[in-house]
């Protein structure tokens, strides 16, 4: 007697599964080797992580907060560290500020750069207005991103104007405010 066709199917759908199943056994055995080696990794950078942690401590000891840093193995070395935002200008240490007597107020941020631009006589960048700003004013942390976002607000209110050369963006003062006010580069 022959085979019903209802018992070939079913035996050929038994050998897919059993080649489906051995195919299975293959890729999670390939995927297991794949998370071993990156665990592997993963350790090795996060030791990595820990020397140049302290490192940064060492070198930098005028920092009051510290970063605790876990040993390898324990559970807070696995466990994803929060790592606070670290700035990418430095702080000057306060007690190396010198003091300002309450007779010296400092002129706004806005202030300042317009006495800046009233001084030059070509274009400058939003760059070169902030490492102005910050020599000639070592007690304050200035971003040059506010220095950019200060230059378009003159720019807004016709105080200043924009040009383009190539990428680069380079301000000066409009040409109605440096003959309006030629005194305002003395106050800086």
């Amino acid at each position: 007697m022959s085979e019903s066709p209802g018992t070939e199917l079913a035996s050929e759908y038994s050998a897919r599964i059993a080649q489906d199943l051995e195919v299975n056994t293959q890729e999670q055995d390939r995927l297991a080797t794949e998370i071993a080696a990156l665990e592997e990794q993963l350790r090795a950078v996060r030791e990595n992580r820990m020397v140049l942690e302290r490192l940064q401590q060492a070198l930098t000891p005028q920092t009051t907060a510290s970063v605790p840093v876990a040993a390898p193995g324990t559970a807070d070395a696995d466990a994803d560290a929060v790592v606070p935002h670290q700035r990418t200008e430095p702080v000057p240490n306060r007690r190396d500020l010198p003091k300002q007597s309450p007779a010296e107020p400092k002129p706004s941020l806005v202030e300042a750069v317009h006495a800046y631009l009233a001084q030059q006589r070509e274009p400058r960048s939003a760059t070169d207005v902030a490492e102005a700003i910050r020599a000639g004013q070592p007690g304050r942390t200035i971003k040059t991103t506010v220095i950019r976002t200060t230059l378009e607000n003159l720019v807004a209110r016709n105080r200043a104007r924009r040009t383009k050369q190539g990428r680069a963006v380079f301000y000066t003062l409009s040409t109605q405010e440096g003959t309006e006010t030629p005194e305002a580069g003395a106050g800086a």
